[in-house]
């Protein structure tokens, strides 16, 4: 009863202020054209960007591991979306794009206080992200002119990995350096221990152990032969290998060690200058941002529409509003 009641409290207020709500509406509606007109045409362009498999370039392609080998061509999933969105959604993305197209100029933003904070805020007016149902994200941008939105949206696409590459380099950098450093030390140690093995080949002593057998068969023969001469050259030989032997083979033993090591550490290098100077593509590029000279903004007939409702809920509500005061004066 009291809804009915309600509803023709409601109805008898509109047919009292007919004239005005009709008014209100019809000046709503030329307000509204008018200002659709005088909003700036914008164009909309958008591409579409698939995640990549998140991998080291050295792991990927030069790593042997056969059998487990990463596909470098495989498609990213969930978690190489979000890393890719975090990217995305970054302000290094928004600057380095920026800088690049010099959003600055174009959207007015070189002689502001706060440029960071008004770049974001233009950002979220031109540039949207949308993490679509099938594990892509699109990418939507307008601007005033149509090649210049295909523009900025290729670009943004293109500026996704110098942001990984940005993000990596302190890492790689130290990683190269260490890995450089120990690289420099196999080598010198290895060029060392050739020339103090070098100084001893130069007294005699070749190969301690085949040189000691060597010798002791030598030795029993001169000594069947009684031959003083050959046992004297072979003491000496002897007395040599006695005294520089062991330094031989501890030299020996170290520099098979550190060649075994530079091995390792060679491949070590070769894949840390490799991860420093290249960064795999993060993502798929499905769609390609391209010029649409058809307008995306305003929609004229949505302008009206939204000040035709705001106005005449606007003065419904006054109308109500001013009623019920009356009725409790």
């Amino acid at each position: 009863m009291n809804a009915f009641l309600a509803v023709n409290f409601f109805i008898s207020l509109i047919r009292s202020r007919l004239k005005i709500i009709l008014l209100v509406g019809i000046l709503s509606i030329i307000f509204g054209t008018l200002l659709s007109y005088i909003l700036p045409i914008e164009y909309q362009s958008e591409t579409i960007i698939l995640p990549a498999r998140h991998f080291s370039v050295s792991k990927m392609l030069i790593e042997p591991n056969m059998g487990n080998q990463e596909d470098y061509l495989e498609i990213g999933d969930d978690d190489d979306l979000e890393k890719l969105l975090q990217i995305v959604y970054s302000d290094d993305l928004k600057i380095l794009l920026a800088d690049k197209l010099n959003l600055w100029n174009r959207w007015k933003l070189e002689q502001k206080q706060y440029k960071l904070h008004y770049l974001k805020s233009k950002w979220e007016h031109y540039i949207s992200f949308y993490r679509t149902n099938l594990g892509s994200i699109r990418i939507k941008v307008f601007d005033r002119n149509a090649d210049t939105a295909a523009i900025i949206a290729n670009s943004i696409v293109q500026l996704i990995d110098s942001v990984q590459k940005e993000m990596t380099t302190e890492r790689t950098e130290t990683a190269l350096k260490v890995i450089k450093e120990e690289y420099t030390n196999t080598i010198a140690r290895i060029n060392e221990l050739e020339d103090s093995l070098q100084s001893l080949r130069k007294l005699g002593v070749y190969d301690y152990e085949a040189q000691v057998k060597a010798i002791s068969k030598e030795y029993a023969k001169v000594t069947a032969k009684n031959d003083l001469r050959g046992k004297e050259e072979l003491d000496k030989l002897y007395d040599v290998l006695k005294k520089h032997g062991g330094a031989y083979q501890t030299w020996s033993e170290n520099l098979r060690k550190y060649r075994l090591k530079f091995a390792t550490i060679k491949f070590k290098y070769d894949q840390a200058l490799v991860d420093n100077q290249y960064v795999l593509p993060l993502k798929y590029t499905v769609q390609k941002a391209i010029a649409d000279n058809k307008k995306a903004r305003p929609i004229r007939w949505l302008v009206v529409l939204l000040c035709f409702a705001s106005s005449e809920i606007l003065i419904l509500s006054y109308i109500i509003i001013s009623s019920k005061n009356k009725m409790y004066e």
